[in-house]
């Protein structure tokens, strides 16, 4: 499916001077979006969804009556790409880049905008118009966490998105403004998104990053050998140098 310049697009949000400060941010800077309608709450963007099939929503987390996540509750294959939208809710961010959905921090930045509304429209000229329910059950499932500790990761490829397991993960190493993911199983995942991307994400996972081209899964660490900065090894044999600036840190870790 071909969007011919315009993508349809909806404002979920309960605050009416939000519907207003996003749309013109859009009609500004990003022309190829027509807003087709605002909702103040799930219920409301339900109905306009049905009414208009929009092509991206933009989803307020915080609502009365509900979270913005509930919006995916009433589609078994959501028919949209969705770009959430937060003030706050650290923990929702973090639910939300473990499954690899876009989302913007209130005040909205500009350019942000500009970036998320290209990839969204990226995806909806490739494939069509449509949230991968794997992406949502990964979200929904890291949100029932009571703990906060996420067990899995989305990891975009050229091919699709894996979604592994964290302690699945024996180490990530960058590679110029990609990452390569080494499993247990032997499997090699070269990600298109720069190690950076994943360093906060992968710290809640008991990674240690050792180097500015390395982090490590300590679960899966077998031996710390010394040296200037030494190296590691690996539960899968191989060896990672750890920079002399990283040393110390990651001793007082494993202490």
């Amino acid at each position: 499916m071909e969007t011919e310049g315009t993508i349809k697009a909806i404002i979920v949000d309960d605050e009416a001077r939000h519907h207003e400060t996003l749309g013109k941010m859009l009609g500004n800077f990003c022309p190829e979006i027509e807003i087709l309608g605002n909702a103040q709450n799930v219920s409301e963007a339900v109905s306009l969804i049905m009414d208009k099939s929009p092509q991206i929503i933009f989803l307020d987390i915080e609502m009365p009556g509900g979270n913005g996540f509930t919006l995916f509750d009433h589609f078994e294959e959501p028919p949209f790409e969705v770009i959430f939208t937060t003030a706050h809710d650290l923990y929702a961010i973090n639910a939300i880049k473990y499954a690899a959905l876009d989302y913007l921090m209130k005040p909205i930045n500009i350019r942000e905008l500009q970036d998320a509304v290209a990839r969204a429209a990226k995806v909806i000229n490739k494939k069509g118009v449509t949230v991968s329910s794997e992406k949502i059950n990964v979200l929904k499932s890291n949100l029932k966490l009571e703990d906060q500790r996420f067990t899995k990761i989305a990891l975009p490829s050229s091919d699709g998105i894996d979604f592994i397991e964290a302690e699945a993960i024996i180490r990530a190493e960058a590679e110029r403004s990609y990452s390569n993911f080494y499993l247990q199983s032997g499997k090699k995942i070269l990600v298109s998104k720069p190690l950076k991307e994943y360093e906060a994400l992968l710290e809640q996972c008991n990674f240690f990053r050792v180097h500015k081209s390395h982090m490590i899964n300590l679960t899966h660490l077998e031996k710390y050998v010394k040296g200037k900065g030494g190296y590691v090894i690996m539960k899968d044999g191989s060896h990672v140098d750890v920079s002399v600036r990283k040393k110390d840190d990651l001793l007082n870790r494993l202490m």
